[in-house]
């Protein structure tokens, strides 16, 4: 059904991150984001036919989209992603991967504003969701594009539990409150990953919210209980993920060995600090 290429596809993305990203410790979370969005993805595209079209929402640096265009390069793939003020770096990257896949195409807006007749087979976002202005519209909108019988996959924090994965910091009675506590903390991890805005960019999405908006929408929506398993077992094998959560990494670790994770499969998905939505399309 697929091609799937390996071993060139190292030399493909070094030569696309090398001169971008020259900051090697940024490249290496930049891979291992893009290795754990590939991991989660893949088993739905793999359920995919040929000439099958797949769009990832808030594409960022366009690796994830890469490393899926050369392992399933029978699929057409579409990225969106809006590069504003401070990510130039964005750009250079989607216009390397662009030329370098021609199963890649990018829009460069945000999927508030895409306007499209376009269908597609499976729409897809990884820890973006957290960060959009009305993700109840955005969610709306993906749904549209749905071809009969797609999926939409969603992948981001869950703010039902009290605690904010970028900044590693618990969150203490709402958003407000817990800025004016660590207001230097946030304002030294921004300078450091050079993303002023990150902490006012975050909706503080929760699973409840999510479940009750499906609920009204009437929208055929799953949550995978078994993603918090899956994300402790990322924190003993990836350790680039392990050092952004080194205020928690050894507790979550212990507590995973100890059977943490399976127990999450069989708790309410509002108790998991990270959440894995599927909603279908109906037919």
């Amino acid at each position: 059904m697929f091609t799937r290429h390996r071993g060139e596809g190292d030399e493909m993305e070094t030569a696309i991150i090398g001169p971008v990203f020259k900051d090697e410790a940024q490249a290496a979370r930049l891979r291992a984001e893009a290795a754990f969005g590939a991991s989660e993805v893949s088993p739905f595209l793999e359920q995919l036919d040929g000439q099958a079209t797949a769009l990832e929402i808030g594409c960022g640096t366009g690796l994830l989209l890469s490393e899926l265009a050369k392992r399933f390069d029978a699929i057409s793939f579409t990225g969106v992603e809006p590069i504003g003020p401070g990510f130039a770096q964005f750009a250079d990257s989607l216009d390397a991967i662009e030329k370098a896949h021609v199963n890649i195409a990018f829009i460069r807006k945000r999927i508030e504003d895409v306007s499209s007749n376009r269908k597609f087979d499976l729409i897809f976002s990884i820890n973006v969701f957290e960060h959009l202005d009305d993700w109840r519209r955005a969610m709306d909108i993906c749904i549209s594009m749905l071809k009969p019988g797609g999926k939409l996959v969603i992948l981001c924090p869950n703010y039902n539990i009290p605690y904010e994965s970028h900044f590693a910091l618990p969150v203490v009675f709402g958003k407000s409150l817990t800025l004016k506590i660590f207001a230097d903390t946030i304002r030294k991890i921004e300078e450091k990953l050079d993303a002023r805005g990150l902490w006012q960019s975050l909706n503080f999405i929760k699973a409840s919210q999510v479940k009750r908006f499906c609920a009204q929408k009437g929208y055929d929506c799953d949550f995978d209980r078994a993603i918090m398993g899956r994300m402790l077992d990322r924190l003993e094998v990836d350790t680039e993920f392990r050092k952004r959560q080194s205020a928690l990494a050894r507790s979550a670790v212990l507590a995973n060995r100890l059977g943490a994770g399976r127990l999450f499969e069989y708790l309410p998905e509002r108790f998991g600090a990270y959440m894995k939505i599927v909603v279908r399309s109906a037919g």
